[in-house]
């Protein structure tokens, strides 16, 4: 199997997990079924034989662990108890025969050693309420950052072990922009919240406007930055290190939160796929004279 991204994946949960004033954690169905990489309907449908005649063998081992049939039932409404959800993860990891998920296998070993309440908890900055009143100010909802940097750094030698030693490298540069963003957090609370978006055209022209740029032909993406430099130099010159193919590349990124830049892109990259040979243009305006022109991606 791939090495699986368990940050992206929970990152992608997140919303979909909740905890009470006590601490006990709840997951939706579809949380709990992105956790073990099985589907949600056919997670849902095993939960609600539980109040049947004919259980599915997974609300059977639920029922042993304890819970009543038709509390199982009513779980696709109030969410999955958090102890359960670590019977679900074990289930799909070791106990479903065929059906049984690598992905379930590692997040049921990565959650085991601390318990998936107290994952949540954690994920959800929850700490123990006061139990007599106190004079000085509340403790913070997440802990300190450096705590938060030492239990990410365990997870990544955790799952570097699982992973045979190695985490690919869209798995480090998560892990890298994740340590970035903790470091970063005091001084990001101090500062009025922004919602800038600095994208690459690539990326603008792809998840903005639904372009396909390929890899090589014509209208490769190489020549596309390469147009956008040359004939819409005002757009912008800021550039950042960002993962290209697997490799940290120096890139040029564009506000493309700012309304006339997102225009600028756009109306470019349109006359840039509209235009039959982009890469005879771009010598006639001499975007190649003091550089030799990029070889074609093979």
């Amino acid at each position: 199997m791939s090495q699986i991204e368990i940050a992206e994946i929970i990152e992608q949960i997140k919303q979909e997990i909740q905890i009470d004033a006590n601490g006990q954690g709840k997951a939706s169905v579809r949380a709990a079924a992105r956790l073990a990489n099985v589907n949600d309907a056919g997670l849902l449908r095993s939960l609600k034989t539980a109040a049947d005649i004919s259980r599915s063998k997974l609300a059977e081992r639920l029922i042993y662990k304890g819970f009543e049939g038709a509390e199982i039932k009513s779980w696709s409404e109030s969410g999955i108890p958090d102890v359960a959800v670590a019977t679900i993860l074990h289930y799909y990891g070791y106990e479903a025969g065929k059906r049984c998920t690598a992905q379930a296998k590692l997040a049921c070993e990565a959650f085991e050693s601390i318990g998936v309440r107290a994952w949540i908890q954690d994920l959800l900055g929850w700490t123990k309420p006061a139990t007599q009143p106190q004079e000085q100010p509340s403790t913070p909802a997440l802990p300190p950052v450096e705590q938060r940097l030492h239990t990410l750094v365990l997870a990544m030698k955790t799952l570097a072990e699982l992973t045979g030693g190695r985490l690919n490298p869209y798995m480090e540069q998560q892990f890298k922009d994740y340590a970035g963003n903790l470091l970063a957090e005091h001084d990001r609370k101090l500062l009025t919240p922004s919602e800038e978006r600095w994208l690459g055209v690539v990326n603008f022209a792809e998840s903005e406007l639904g372009k396909k740029v390929p890899l090589s032909g014509a209208h490769y993406r190489g020549h596309l930055g390469t147009w956008v430099r040359t004939f819409y130099p005002q757009l912008g010159d800021r550039q950042e290190t960002r993962l290209v193919n697997g490799v940290q590349q120096p890139i040029y990124v564009y506000a493309c939160h700012e309304p006339t830049v997102a225009a600028g892109l756009t109306k470019a990259i349109e006359e840039f796929f509209a235009h039959p040979s982009p890469g005879a243009a771009l010598r006639q305006a001499g975007a190649f004279a003091s550089k030799k022109e990029p070889a074609l991606a093979k």
